[in-house]
């Protein structure tokens, strides 16, 4: 158990990808803030294993994977499709 790195992970990561959404998510191109968005729901998830106990490989492989792919999904359906709107 990794208490102080698993919260700095957990509030870096979710600091960053509020700075993401609300400073450049119409500013970056879409791969760019989809990629971000990905690494950081990412760290967000690496931050939480860190906090629990004994985590499993299947546990790290399935959040990180997960949330690496399914994080941009749900910001791009919450805030519509990153970059200049057409």
């Amino acid at each position: 158990m990794r208490t102080e790195i698993g919260i700095g992970l957990i509030v870096s990561g979710t600091s960053l990808v509020l700075l993401l959404l609300f400073a450049g998510w119409r500013r970056l191109p879409a791969r760019v803030a989809l990629g971000l968005v990905g690494v950081l729901g990412a760290t967000i998830g690496a931050g939480v294993l860190l906090l629990q106990d004994d985590p499993r490989a299947a546990d790290w492989t399935v959040t990180l994977a997960g949330l690496a792919a399914l994080t941009p999904m749900h910001v791009r359906f919450v805030l519509g499709a990153p970059g200049r709107p057409a």
